[in-house]
């Protein structure tokens, strides 16, 4: 937001380095009261220029102010949509700056090299008012999947350290103290130089990160619970008779043959005694 502020001079390091801001509040103020007038007497685009300066010189709600006034006028103007958004976040309203920050995405997605989009994850953590375990969320690739650092495939990751060192230093100096959140941004950095073989910016990106008051500590991803195989019940045991000894199988067949044996003399007998007494 700096390129037009008379009194604000930031330097974006080379070699990935992180920056500074130095703000002279003397020619800033200077400014803001050379532009006050002519804006309050007629609202042109120029005069989101006067918005900057305001929030450089921590004058956040006379900012918002005149953001919203040139937002009503230039509802489609990028510069006054991302400026609108950014004197939101510095109001500490996050969330009402998010679908701003979107819509200016949406007109001009090159803008700021195309690094917009970590500015939205930023304020959508933000809102969720919790720092992430895993800090590349906010550059959106994982690069530590398994504790080490890798280098992810189809990922440019120069081009993706382009982009997050123009927002390190882009929020550097709205920033305060201590702000985890905005180290865990550093310390994604940092894996990302790493990779990118730039080790010394890595190191003092990691003690930055530190000094925002994160830390990191890697949570290795849920196990899935073991899967227990459930053996099928035995079928029910059928219960047999033991088989009868050859023994007992001999005795039966002579019970039956005696007495069948017994039953023919009986007739026998009977008829005999029958014949006598007819003859008799």
């Amino acid at each position: 937001m700096y390129e037009r502020v008379p009194g604000v001079k930031s330097e974006h390091a080379q070699y990935y380095d992180i920056g500074t801001t130095e703000v002279d509040m003397d020619s800033l103020n200077a400014f803001i009261g050379r532009k006050q007038p002519s804006c309050a007497n007629s609202l042109q685009r120029g005069c989101n220029d006067l918005v900057i300066a305001l929030l450089y010189a921590k004058r956040t709600a006379e900012a918002l102010t005149l953001s919203t006034q040139l937002l009503a006028k230039y509802p489609e103007d990028y510069n006054v949509v991302i400026t609108h958004a950014a004197a939101l976040e510095l109001s500490g309203r996050p969330a009402d700056a998010i679908p701003f920050m979107k819509k200016a995405i949406g007109l001009n997605p090159d803008s700021h090299r195309g690094s917009e989009w970590i500015h939205l994850n930023l304020l959508e953590q933000r809102v969720r008012g919790t720092v992430p375990s895993d800090p590349w969320s906010l550059i959106g690739v994982d690069l530590r999947p398994d504790s080490a650092l890798m280098a992810p495939d189809s990922v440019d990751l120069r081009q993706l350290a382009k982009q997050v060192h123009y927002q390190v230093n882009d929020r550097l100096f709205f920033t305060p103290a201590n702000d985890p959140l905005f180290g865990a941004l550093l310390f994604a950095y940092a894996d990302l130089l790493e990779l990118c073989k730039f080790r010394n910016q890595a190191k003092l990106a990691r003690e930055r990160a530190a000094s925002y008051g994160f830390v990191f500590q890697w949570e290795p991803p849920a196990a899935a619970a073991p899967v227990v195989e459930v053996q099928p019940a035995p079928p029910a045991a059928v219960k047999q008779e033991p088989p009868a000894p050859a023994g007992k199988e001999r005795t039966a067949w002579g019970e039956v043959f005696a007495w069948s044996f017994i039953g023919i003399i009986v007739l026998l007998v009977v008829g005999f005694v029958w014949r006598q007494v007819r003859t008799s």
